[in-house]
């Protein structure tokens, strides 16, 4: 079976255990494991994003609030007057906006191509907005590449719909 070949070169098979030992095939390289990764899911208004704010702060880690990043994607295609039908147009602008979280203070900023948008963030028209590029599977798409770029060491607390069975699959949830 197996060890038809190293009989085909004058190998036996009690020889083979010690051959290998003394010249053991190259190992493959080892890739590095990725960062860590929790997600922290429930309902609207359950504290989630507080509970993943403190998680990360005092792990050390970076945080991801998805529902931010999706409003401010929202708020930066309304900056750019783009049709929100447009889903090529809404994809470029996905990868175009710039999105940092930034903590200050006790609070959590938002910023949106370097402009402080987190009260814009936080309107009802903004959330309408995300829900309708939400819809568009394109967008969705581009929005789940971004996600995954903030995956960085030392770890990501990621909260949000989805983020533990779809963005980061595999992950502590």
């Amino acid at each position: 079976c197996g060890f038809k070949w190293l009989r085909a070169i004058g190998v036996s098979r009690a020889g083979a255990g010690a051959r290998m030992a003394r010249f053991p095939f190259p190992r493959r390289p080892q890739m590095s494991p990725l960062p860590p990764v929790l997600t922290i899911d429930g309902p609207s208004g359950a504290g989630k994003g507080t509970v993943s704010r403190i998680v990360a702060h005092r792990l050390g880690w970076h945080y991801l609030d998805s529902g931010a990043l999706y409003r401010a994607v929202g708020v930066a295609a309304s900056w750019a007057d783009i049709d929100t039908s447009d889903a090529s147009a809404l994809v470029r602008c996905t990868f175009d906006t710039r999105i940092r979280f930034v903590e200050r203070g006790e609070s959590l900023r938002v910023l949106v191509n370097d402009t402080d948008a987190t009260d814009e963030l936080r309107l009802e028209t903004t959330g309408a907005l995300a829900s309708a590029i939400a819809a568009i599977p394109e967008v969705r798409a581009a929005l789940k590449e971004r996600q995954r770029a903030f995956r960085m060491a030392p770890g990501l607390v990621a909260d949000g719909r989805d983020m533990g069975t779809v963005v980061f699959a595999g992950a502590v949830a």
